[in-house]
């Protein structure tokens, strides 16, 4: 054992000198398909950074994901850890019958990027309620996939529950009620095909009984039985980013789709990124030319993309989202004639700027999966500012027509 520990550590001593080496060198990659996620940038130093001690942070972020042949070097870790006996590998519990389910360590947040995220949440639920009527407003939270499926943990691992953060959404609000917490949805169907195994989001059933329990508790939309659609299984051999940490040998996922069976929906879809116009929510020829077989949902993520529909309904949804609302949005179709979704990772337009361009907005929703929501960095804009406040509450329709 001391003889393997000396040629691990010569081994990542070369590797730390060679890639730091490289990584001078070789031009930085934008996206790991690998992993299907963007990949840190260089950090610009700014006084206002370095102060807060996010430039720090970023720049080790970095590092770590410049780091010359990245992949290769993730596969060996692994075949590391395994044939060391750890509990986890790289973070992930192999579970019952192929479920990969990560590790969420708590202790490991950003204790202080949590409270902001859950002040600027309950600020922005609180003022679209006055806005717009709380029957109009809900926040639905998804459990990680490791809480979601805890029967499938190996024996010496229980789930946890981030309770004290949806306690404080929940005291934040105004109204409570307008918080949905999943958890008991989700666990009810676990024995089901809810989530992906080898990846963290959940599949499209998942996202329907999602969609039932929210229609039922909001009223928002109506409520529709699973008949109701028809399924197609457009994949079978995706490999999710789960897997992508580990490289065990488990079951292929699937890749179902929900159609509605009346055909009723002719979509019309309009993306931020080159102004892509798509008649359908689902693009599986896109996703079989990458990696990410998710990506069949409104194909990749984007800051903003409207959706119109013929629905008819005179109601217009502004969704809040971020990927787990991609296979949800699909059976929202029937009850919104326009939807547009905002999905702060990706943009920085402020929530009042936005919302000055829609006057047709009737319902807000914000869907987040909750461990994603506490991790977040970009939630920042959907807090309104004194001066969008300002602007809103000054706004005069009758003056303004009176001046044209």
């Amino acid at each position: 054992m001391k003889k393997l520990q000396i040629i691990m550590v010569a081994v990542f001593c070369i590797m730390l000198f060679s890639g730091s080496l490289a990584i001078t060198v070789l031009p930085d990659q934008k996206y790991s398909d690998l992993e299907n996620r963007q990949l840190q940038q260089k950090p610009k130093l700014t006084k206002k950074n370095f102060t807060k001690g996010t430039f720090q942070t970023e720049y080790e972020n970095y590092l770590n994901d410049q780091f010359p042949l990245r992949d290769r070097w993730v596969d060996a870790a692994v075949a590391l850890q395994t044939k060391l006996g750890k509990k986890d590998i790289n973070g992930v519990y192999i579970g019952k019958k192929g479920y990969l389910l990560e590790k969420n360590d708590t202790e490991q947040l950003d204790k202080q990027q949590v409270k902001e995220n859950v002040d600027t949440l309950t600020s922005f639920l609180n003022d679209m309620e006055k806005e717009y009527g709380k029957r109009h407003v809900s926040c639905m939270m998804v459990p990680s996939k490791t809480l979601a499926m805890s029967d499938y943990l190996p024996s010496y691992v229980s789930a946890q529950e981030p309770k004290d953060v949806l306690d404080s959404i929940q005291k934040g609000l105004n109204d409570p009620k307008i918080l949905l917490n999943l958890k008991d949805t989700m666990q009810k169907h676990q024995k089901e095909y809810i989530y992906y195994r080898t990846d963290h989001h959940w599949t499209t059933l998942g996202a329907f009984y999602a969609y039932q329990e929210w229609a039922k508790r909001t009223g928002q939309a109506k409520e529709y039985p699973i008949k109701h659609y028809q399924q197609e299984k457009v994949f079978d051999d995706f490999y999710g980013t789960t897997y992508n940490k580990v490289y065990v040998a488990v079951p292929k996922d699937e890749v179902v789709l929900f159609h509605n069976t009346k055909d009723t929906q002719k979509i019309h879809i309009n993306m931020d990124q080159g102004e892509v116009k798509a008649d359908t929510l689902y693009f599986p020829k896109a996703a079989k030319k990458g990696f990410n077989r998710y990506d069949v949902f409104l194909s990749k993520n984007t800051f903003q993309m409207e959706i119109t529909t013929k629905a008819k309904t005179g109601k217009t949804l502004l969704l809040i989202k971020d990927s787990f609302a991609n296979c949800f949005v699909p059976f929202l179709t029937e009850s919104y004639d326009h939807i547009i979704l905002i999905d702060y990772r990706y943009g920085k337009t402020p929530i009042g700027t936005i919302q000055s361009e829609y006057s047709d907005i009737t319902d807000v929703l914000v869907l987040f999966n909750t461990e994603k929501f506490m991790q977040n960095t970009k939630l920042s804009k959907l807090a309104r500012t004194k001066k969008e406040e300002k602007t809103l509450e000054e706004f005069d329709a009758d003056e303004f027509l009176e001046d044209m």
